[in-house]
């Protein structure tokens, strides 16, 4: 018979029949070499069959060795599998749920990372579609280039279909068809303006708005919705007639998808615009949401009046994207690329970075400026989330595994019965498996649905908790190919991983001899494995418990831990001005001073200065040498920040000097202040007053104007060291530069309220209006600040993934003491009646079997609190104000799982006790 008839599985009559002939032959071959020897016939064939032994067991060995009757026997091991969990639905319930929880966070995860980290760039063909950006000499991976270099790139680079640039997303006041649309308090129906995280004040709408080159949505592959895009073909016609397209989603929310919206103007910053076509619905190009208006990037001036981007070689305003021509490689497009950049380096000011030699580097299109195993801070957070979901898998694997064990040990009589008839005991392990990995492939189908059901409601509620003035954030969770073949991989591996020690270990023993000795107890050798894996659940969940209580606290420290500044009753108010030509920078000084005047005025408000907060970000540093020497590489004494204050900065924070004092007129300009940690790093045991010092910043981030750079800083106060945004502390290291009056409009405006500070906002707010209707600003106090800080934000995620995988991982350890305990003292029901028949306590076997339901929890937890402490040291980057080893946290999760264990194992003890003798010695 040939291998097709062979595996079909409708012609097993014909297979078997297949078997019989073939065992007729050997035995009549074997029967005629008896006669041939001279026996009889009759002796002959009696000789013949007890040669040859059993044929059934001949059969079914024929069977195991014929691998094209596998898809046979898998389907018969299938259906048995699932009778046999249908005659336990409890049981199939519980494991499938518990399965379903580990397997359905680690396809969440997953598909998280695949919707956000993982994206591709919204385009035709994304696969072609790639990123541009270069190393500088210092080696940081810099994405953002010039205009002018982008133009360069565009038209040099041959590799590449089309090359695009990009800004970061801007806010540009908006006034619509039909006037200005007032809005007080915008986006305080979003959960993020709920919490006050990014408020925003004026009178004036905003939308936010991408500039792009003019090429962007043909290269990326867009068609128009309505109207039309617009293209190269259109650059001589958008600047007679500056057009921008629409977003769909901002059409439908803003204009209620007025039909008649193409051809009607807009104003961008007082800038008149025409709406030339409205892109696709939720189309996010190379953004992840879905902007308000997309800008044909030379007219960018036009919005934000008096930028030079368009001609200034060294303003790095955008980002990179190409499309790599047909059979071209990322290596040869790179090394093509590395020639152009070669010859630019050339062009620009020798004193800046990009004049140094530059390595360029394109990787697959994302909108992330960086490539993820780039950024530190990402791939830890990533591997701290796989691997807290791993854990709960490892829980829940493991809980499903000791459940097994235990129901293995009841069908002890089943399964000896099966090897007494013939069965291998690769055969039961193999349909033990069978039934294990139909567990994990029903677990996995729910928790696949689960996932997804509760990914879309969560892709719902991150779009609804930010204002409408930040776009709509798409996020695609719907499932693909991968996340299918992902679900698939976890459940197969969770069947097999769960279900190969018990299928070992009950195939084991159920030996006829260990069928007879034991029929109503536990076996010791299937006792150490169960305890084993309660061992395990424990360790593992304590580990993630201790995580979880860590990162909690910390997140907790991190808003209660001392600042070192006055953070309740100050409010930064961060002014936006239109970028219309009467805006210019001595107009903007001058609504800023009459600005001040007001809010001085206004009820509740106690001083008012200019400057950024410690917690405001923005950070600014640069090389710093002594003694007036201009900072050289040979001289530099450090890096280290610096941020341009007034005078009252010291005395509205609540700052106070350590030694000397703010400034006075007689300091003159180069006067400064630095914090304890720059007196300490730059003049170690001297007193620092009156020394002085020189900044550089060539080749650093510069925010605004003003630099630092060449006068000779002269040191007359040292203010005590504050907190600031970095983790490490680092920006504790501030020196403090005398903000003149021609640079107040480049830093916020910091308002002491004498009590409550949302009044006070309310009050500015009004003050904004009158002095000039078009201005919006973004105000926070000092405390909701403290909140969008990093050490803030790091530890609140963390904590918040550690204490949901936490109390998972504790709930199904629970789960699994629980039922691996009820099933063992149920197994011990006869042992039980025999100690009480025997005149055995009550008290005593209750105490007997507590001992042994406890002594692996204790073990567990012992390897736990081992392996915590080296997760938590491990997690010490993330860890604010806190010891790596909290007395609180690991106190507490050793006493809570001791709890657990002894409630999971007193419920099912006192129930076997209630027992009379005489029924527990007659239990089977």
């Amino acid at each position: 018979m040939g291998w097709w008839g062979r595996v079909r599985l409708w012609r097993r009559d014909r297979i078997e029949a297949d078997y019989d002939e073939e065992l007729r032959f050997h035995l009549d071959m074997r029967e005629q070499r008896n006669v041939e020897q001279g026996l009889a016939h009759v002796e002959a064939r009696r000789a013949a069959r007890v040669r040859f032994g059993n044929p059934a067991v001949l059969r079914e060995r024929m069977r195991e060795i014929d691998l094209m009757l596998l898809p046979q026997t898998v389907w018969q091991d299938l259906r048995f599998g699932a009778r046999m969990l249908a005659r336990n639905p409890g049981f199939a319930f519980v494991a499938v749920f518990v399965l379903s929880v580990g397997i359905g966070m680690n396809t969440a995860a997953f598909t998280a990372y695949q919707a956000f980290f993982a994206r591709q760039l919204d385009a035709v063909d994304p696969g072609s579609m790639v990123n541009l950006a270069v190393v500088e000499h210092s080696g940081a991976t810099n994405p953002n280039f010039s205009y002018p270099d982008y133009e360069a790139f565009r038209d040099q680079l041959r590799g590449f279909s089309g090359v695009i640039a990009v800004t970061q997303p801007k806010e540009p006041t908006l006034e619509a068809p039909g006037g200005v649309e007032i809005h007080e308090d915008d986006g305080a129906g979003s959960l993020i303006g709920k919490l006050g995280l990014l408020p925003t004040i004026g009178t004036m709408e905003t939308a936010m708005t991408l500039a792009v080159s003019e090429n962007y949505f043909s290269v990326l592959g867009v068609k128009a919705l309505r109207g039309r895009l617009f293209g190269p073909e259109d650059a001589a016609e958008l600047k007679k007639a500056p057009a921008v397209v629409i977003s769909e989603n901002f059409w439908q929310r803003r204009f209620l998808s007025d039909p008649a919206i193409l051809g009607k103007t807009v104003r961008l910053n007082g800038a008149a615009f025409t709406v030339m076509g409205v892109a696709p619905h939720n189309f996010v190009g190379t953004f992840v949401a879905a902007p308000d208006f997309w800008l044909p990037l030379p007219l960018e001036p036009l919005v934000n009046r008096g930028d030079a981007l368009l001609t200034n070689r060294e303003q790095e305003c955008c980002r990179l994207h190409a499309r790599l021509r047909p059979g071209l490689t990322m290596q040869q497009a790179q090394a093509e690329m590395n020639l152009v950049a070669e010859r630019l380096r050339k062009l620009h000011d020798p004193k800046e970075e990009r004049a140094q030699p530059v390595t360029a580097v394109v990787w697959p299109g994302s909108p992330f400026p960086v490539q993820v195993k780039q950024n530190r801070a990402i791939r830890l957070m990533i591997l701290f989330v796989m691997t807290a979901v791993g854990m709960v898998l490892v829980v829940a694997c493991a809980n499903v595994a000791s459940l097994q064990l235990a129901r293995a040990a009841a069908r002890q009589n089943e399964l000896g019965m099966r090897l007494s008839l013939g069965a291998s005991r690769m055969r039961i392990v193999r349909q033990l498996l069978t039934e294990s990995v139909l567990l994990g492939v029903s677990a996995g189908a729910l928790a696949f649905l689960l996932s997804w059901a509760l990914l879309q409601a969560a892709v719902v509620l991150i779009a609804d908790a930010f204002p409408e003035e930040y776009g709509t954030f798409i996020f695609h969770v719907t499932p693909d190919l991968s996340i299918f073949a992902f679900v698939a991989f976890v459940s197969l591996s969770a069947g097999f991983l769960f279900g190969l020690a018990p299928a070992l270990e009950s195939s084991r023993s159920a030996a006829a001899a260990a069928l007879r000795a034991n029929a109503a107890t536990s076996p010791k050798r299937g006792r150490r494995l169960r305890n084993f894996l309660i061992g395990t659940q424990v360790a593992v969940s304590s580990v993630l418990v201790i995580a979880g209580s860590l990162l909690i606290h910390s997140a907790l420290r991190a808003v209660e831990m001392e600042t070192g500044y006055d953070a309740a009753h100050v409010v930064s108010l961060y002014l936006q001005f239109p970028g219309t030509p009467e805006y210019t920078p001595a107009h903007e000084q001058d609504l800023v001073r009459e600005l001040r005047e007001r809010v001085a005025g206004t009820p509740g408000v106690s001083e008012v200065t200019s400057g950024r907060a410690p917690d405001d970000g923005g950070i600014l540093y640069g090389a710093v040498s002594l003694n007036g020497e201009t900072p050289t590489r040979s001289n530099v004494k450090g890096y280290l920040y610096y941020t341009w204050v007034e005078p009252n900065y010291f005395r509205l924070l609540g700052i106070p000097f350590e030694v000397g004092r703010g400034w006075a007129a007689q300091d003159g300009e180069a006067s400064a202040v630095v914090s304890e940690t720059v007196a300490k790093k730059l003049w170690p045991g001297a007193n620092p007053l009156g020394r002085t010092f020189r900044m550089g910043t060539d080749g650093f981030y510069r925010l605004g104007s003003a630099t630092p750079d060449g006068p000779v800083w002269r040191v007359v106060g040292v203010a005590r060291d504050v907190r600031g945004v970095l983790m490490d502390g680092s920006d504790a290291a501030m020196i403090y530069l005398p903000l003149g009056p021609d640079h107040v409009q480049e830093v916020p405006l910091l308002i002491q309220a004498r009590s409550d500070p949302t009044r006070v906002i309310k009050g500015v707010s009004a003050a904004m209006a009158e002095v000039d209707p078009h201005l919006t600003a973004h105000a926070w106090t000092l405390e909701q600040m403290l909140r969008q800080t990093e050490p803030f934000l790091v530890s609140t995620l963390a904590a918040v993934v550690a204490a949901g995988t936490g109390l998972l991982g504790l709930l199904l350890a629970t789960v699994g003491i629980y039922g691996t305990v009820s099933y063992i003292v149920v197994l011990r029901t006869r042992e039980v009646g025999i100690r009480m028949a025997l005149g055995a306590k009550k008290g005593d076997v209750l105490a007997l079997i507590l001992r042994e339901s406890v002594r692996p929890v204790l073990a567990g937890l012992g390897a736990g609190i081992v392996l915590g402490a080296g997760g938590a040291y491990l997690l010490r980057g993330l860890l604010y104000g806190i010891r790596s080893f909290d007395p609180v946290s690991f106190g507490g999760v050793s006493v809570l799982f001791l709890a657990v264990a002894l409630l999971a194992s007193v419920i099912p003890s006192r129930r076997a006790m209630r027992i009379e003798p005489l029924t527990a010695l007659r239990y089977e």
